[in-house]
């Protein structure tokens, strides 16, 4: 843009009634229509929320754009901003910043000097700056002219040469950019650009909303503080983990803000970490609750940056998980999980079940319910097809890839796999040891032959509730449970050998039989092996049976 619009507002409102329906400009200055096409401009609305009315969805997808409504711009402003000068590294349409400017003047400060010397941000969407300056310039009475602190840039990569060196306050929602959608992967370029800046913090799936949390750290000045809008995996994601770190290890975690699914475009659940740049003694996290950022009981601060869940379990519903254990499941078997590349490998080796075909069953999560396999009994996808009885020629797999078809090779022995993403944790018994795991299915493969004290002690109501509360907000959704091999790895086993072997018996006898209406039996089977783990909570038991599949299939 060269040259800042003035009459910005009416610009918006003639390109949004354009013939042929609403349109405007995307981040690369290429024309897109708006999904409303009976948008009218309103001038009530903030001219950031017009703004974001005439994004389609495609854009904000790819760029992670997912506005902040005004209100909760304003509470979490008002929760965090005690000082000026204010940042936000992400701007968008400046709903934070305005609201940052609303605040300081709150406290005092003159509009005018605050537009002008005050509040500083950045986008790289050029609009974007455009609409904020006009915002800011058009609360505080000045010519947008002279809200020089906002600025087209990205601060990730390098920081504006007229920013101050320190901010009393950064606040603001910057983009979720997952590394688990394709429309949002980083380049080679990038990724090698921020690697340069942030080092071991940026991993495989590192969300770009997690860096500016690190960027947030080193704009904060001493006893500033920070909240940024994040995705809930920050709580537990492994690629988040030095983030979690850092902000342990620089300053200190005084607050969270948690909503799920309610504010958003998308449903996507939330949080806000509330940071001070101080090493305080206080011990307490004070937590903020839904759109009205209510205030809830506080929790002791984290010491372990590996694990975030407790800070939510109690929020989200997660029953308390006490037990009594004797060592851990690497004590029993090894734990691995394959990668991209195995998922990739097995393409050339799979066809569907014929009568002289070797019988290898590929086992997919969708396969993989409590103690029964499906395969052969539902239709999967895979490799953009539809399988009935999908087989493995691992022959034809070790030609293609060497490396692929040898791993799989070495995990032709009797195993477990564990399903992801699912309400409770799933265990399915390979006896033979003849079946094939699809990423990203979990295998446990024992030292000896425990296969069934495994299967019942990882299926217990009381190890589905601690992996809830170590993994709240890795999965892609709250209710759902995702572990890494090493998570698993560390889960304890049960220290009541008789009530331990009452329950693989249980266990067993659910896994031959042909009724539907197994409720007792796994009712018993809950209440035993939780015995086994010196635990007894019905309350912990209705939860799980509430999420168990076959308490689903039971209601149908």
């Amino acid at each position: 843009m060269s040259s800042f619009p003035t009459h910005l507002p009416e610009m918006l409102a003639l390109v949004a009634k354009s013939k042929g329906g609403p349109r405007f400009l995307d981040v690369n200055g290429e024309e897109v229509r708006t999904t409303n096409h009976a948008f009218i401009f309103d001038e009530s609305l903030l001219l950031a929320e017009t703004y974001e009315k005439l994004l389609t969805s495609r854009t904000r997808k790819t760029v992670g754009a997912f506005y902040t409504p005004i209100d909760v711009a304003k509470k979490l402003t008002e929760v965090v901003v005690c000082q000026g000068p204010v940042v936000d590294p992400a701007c968008g349409g400046g709903i934070f910043l305005l609201s940052a400017a609303k605040q300081l003047a709150a406290l005092g400060g003159d509009p005018k000097e605050i537009a002008r010397n005050q509040i500083f941000g950045a986008d790289t969407d050029e609009w974007a700056v455009a609409v904020c300056r006009w915002e800011l310039a058009h609360w505080a009475g000045v010519d947008p002219k002279e809200v020089r602190g906002i600025v087209v840039a990205d601060p990730l990569i390098e920081k504006p040469s007229d920013w101050p060196q320190l901010f009393g306050s950064v606040v603001g929602n910057p983009p979720f950019l997952s590394q688990l959608h394709t429309t949002t992967v980083r380049t080679l370029e990038r990724r090698n650009d921020l690697r340069s800046r942030y080092g071991n913090l940026v991993k495989a799936y590192t969300n770009e909303a997690w860096l500016f949390l690190a960027l947030g750290l080193d704009l904060l000045a001493p006893e500033g503080q920070m909240a940024l809008i994040q995705p809930l995996s920050l709580i537990a994601a492994r690629d988040a983990l030095e983030i979690r770190k850092k902000i342990l290890t620089d300053a200190s975690l005084i607050g969270l803000w948690v909503d799920q699914s309610t504010v958003f475009v998308g449903r996507t659940e939330v949080c806000a970490p509330i940071v001070r740049k101080a090493i305080l003694e206080e011990s307490e996290v004070l937590r903020y609750v839904g759109r009205e950022i209510e205030k809830v009981a506080s929790v002791e601060r984290p010491s372990d940056p590996s694990n975030w869940g407790e800070l939510i379990a109690d929020l989200v519903g997660l029953p308390d998980a006490k037990i009594v254990s004797s060592g851990t499941v690497e004590h029993k078997a090894s734990v691995t999980s394959g990668f991209r590349q195995h998922f990739y490998g097995l393409v050339p080796g799979v066809s569907e079940l014929k009568e002289e075909t070797i019988i290898n069953p590929l086992i997919t999560t969708a396969m993989v319910d409590p103690f029964n396999c499906l395969w052969g009994q539902k239709s999967v996808q895979f490799d953009g097809k539809k399988w009935k009885q999908p087989v493995v020629d691992l022959q034809k797999v070790a030609e293609f890839d060497q490396a692929v078809g040898e791993w799989m090779r070495v995990r032709q022995n009797p195993k477990l796999f564990i399903s992801t993403q699912t309400r409770v944790i799933e265990v399915v018994v390979d006896e033979k040891g003849d079946w094939i795991p699809l990423t990203p299915l979990i295998i446990v493969q024992p030292y000896e032959q425990d296969l069934w004290a495994l299967a019942a002690a990882l299926s217990a109501p009381v190890i589905s509730a601690l992996a809830a509360r170590q993994a709240a907000g890795a999965a892609r959704s709250v209710s759902r449970i995702t572990l890494s091999s090493k998570q698993l790895s560390d889960l304890p086993l049960p220290s009541d050998r008789k009530a331990w072997e009452e329950a693989i018996e249980i266990a067993q006898m659910i896994n031959a039989s042909t009724s539907k209406d197994l409720k007792k039996s796994w009712l018993l089977f809950g209440e035993t092996i939780n015995q086994a783990y010196g635990t007894k909570n019905d309350d912990l038991i209705s939860w799980w049976w509430d999420r168990h599949p076959a308490s689903r299939k039971q209601n149908k």
